[in-house]
């Protein structure tokens, strides 16, 4: 059984480290309490790294009638299919309740790392009041922002979008 000092890249503490199968990769979590950082430690080479975080920075992203459109980090616009390409995500369909720039999802990192997503209508009051954006069964007003979960549906005009906050599977 392998046994190994090694210095926590957060904290600088010591630690005694034992690799009882003798891997060549261990990855522990410090021990000290105020640290607790994920520890990835070459046992072969002697290299200690923090470990990369295990929440995935996944923007998300759309699926509507088969198709797929993958959201990006910032301000990603949704709406119908224009010949000026007044939104950057289109969905083409003759639905004229679906407005050329209808919503808004803004995906923005939080402190933790993780990702949010949050949905808003960008239409006129009074094209809000007429039919306004739902999240489910949610109405959005026009300064109204919603949180999008994983699976949680957008209805615009007559057409629903589902969103997705995790990565495409190939």
């Amino acid at each position: 059984m392998e046994s190994k000092k090694i210095v926590c890249p957060n904290c600088h503490g010591t630690l005694e480290v034992t690799n009882p199968k003798q891997e060549p990769l261990l990855m522990i979590k410090c021990p000290n309490p105020a640290c607790g950082a994920k520890l990835r430690i070459r046992f072969d080479t002697g290299e200690t790294v923090l470990a990369p975080k295990n929440t995935p920075k996944v923007p998300g992203y759309l699926t509507w009638q088969g198709q797929i459109f993958e959201l990006k980090k910032g301000k990603n616009t949704l709406g119908r299919n224009s010949s000026k390409h007044e939104s950057l995500i289109e969905f083409t369909t003759d639905d004229k309740s679906v407005s050329r720039t209808h919503c808004l999802i803004e995906v923005v990192e939080i402190k933790d790392g993780r990702i949010k997503a949050i949905v808003s209508d960008i239409r006129t009051p009074e094209k809000i009041d007429k039919m306004p954006t739902k999240v489910g069964s949610l109405s959005l007003a026009k300064e109204d922002q919603i949180v999008l979960a994983d699976g949680d549906l957008i209805h615009m005009g007559h057409q629903t979008i589902q969103y997705h906050q995790k990565a495409i599977e190939e």
